[in-house]
């Protein structure tokens, strides 16, 4: 019992001293300015589905120059949307690892040693969303958070 709570208290130390921090991605440069959604099915149906979705190409820019020299993960995270759940796929060109993301969560893109002050990479990122609940353009607003140790 001991050894359990020695463990539960060390692993509570250990969570502690980590910090997570917003990522400045304000050079972040989409390649085109809004993305139009369509159907996923050409006859949208309650059997065929009501899914919508578009796929963007983006210049992810990273400022993580206060981080120079440390071991950190870098995720990218998605806000709960006031339309339901939005999914997010993207694929990378190797800087940034490629992943999925559903809103309201955060995964793990990028782990290792800080070596330069930015890091860039391009995606490719594919949108999805129930289009019955999607009746106006939706601004969505990916963030990058970073934990340090």
């Amino acid at each position: 019992m001991k050894a359990l709570a020695a463990a539960l208290a060390f692993a509570a130390a250990a969570s502690a001293s980590a910090a997570t921090f917003r990522v400045d991605d304000s050079l972040t440069l989409p390649h085109e300015s809004s993305m139009a959604m369509r159907w996923r099915s050409l006859a949208p149906s309650r059997e065929a589905g009501s899914m919508v979705e578009n796929a963007s190409t983006i210049t992810i820019r990273l400022n993580v120059a206060p981080w120079l020299n440390k071991d950190v993960k870098i995720y990218m995270a998605l806000p709960e949307q006031p339309i339901g759940q939005v999914s997010a796929e993207w694929t990378t060109q190797g800087k940034l690892l490629p992943g999925q993301l559903d809103s309201g969560n955060r995964t793990l893109v990028y782990s290792g040693p800080i070596r330069a002050s930015m890091i860039e990479d391009t995606i490719t990122l594919k949108i999805s969303t129930d289009g019955r609940r999607l009746v106006a353009p939706q601004r969505l607003e990916f963030r990058f958070e970073i934990d340090v140790d």
